[in-house]
């Protein structure tokens, strides 16, 4: 049985261009160009997770064809977001060519989301954050 999530996240990939990936798919993802990877939770615990869904194909409209998106499911996304020490959910991860060039953590105003997106753009790459230990969070919850 399909949830009304899990048929959000099909239509990010179907109407949107979006790669759905799994936690062993990362590295060969962003191995080319910008790409821009949405670590999603469950929307019952985190309903901005359900936000970002919603909102970030239109924000990459003012990116058009800039990134190259993809989308993880929530089980795959805290295991993502354990390795690239990402502490809360939603999460974007941004890497240009293979190589980091940062995370944006959370739920944003449109303004600020569509200008942080042109933000990674421009950003250099970086040293990829953590040591290569995935780094999980105390609580249960990564909403907040």
């Amino acid at each position: 049985m399909s949830t009304p999530f899990a048929t959000q996240l099909e239509r990010l990939e179907t109407r949107h261009g979006f790669l759905r990936l799994a936690a062993d798919e990362v590295d060969a993802f962003a191995a080319t160009g910008d790409s821009l990877l949405l670590l999603t939770d469950e929307p019952q615990t985190c309903p901005e997770a359900w936000d970002m869904a919603l909102v970030l194909p239109e924000a990459l409209k003012a990116w058009p064809g800039r990134f190259r998106p993809g989308v993880a499911d929530p089980a795959a996304s805290r295991e993502i977001a354990a390795r690239f020490g990402a502490g809360q959910l939603p999460a974007m991860l941004f890497q240009r060519d293979g190589a980091w060039v940062g995370k944006l953590e959370g739920m944003f105003e449109w303004e600020r989301l569509v200008a942080a997106l042109g933000a990674m753009l421009a950003a250099p790459t970086a040293r990829r954050p953590g040591i290569g230990i995935p780094v999980r969070a105390a609580t249960t919850s990564s909403c907040h």
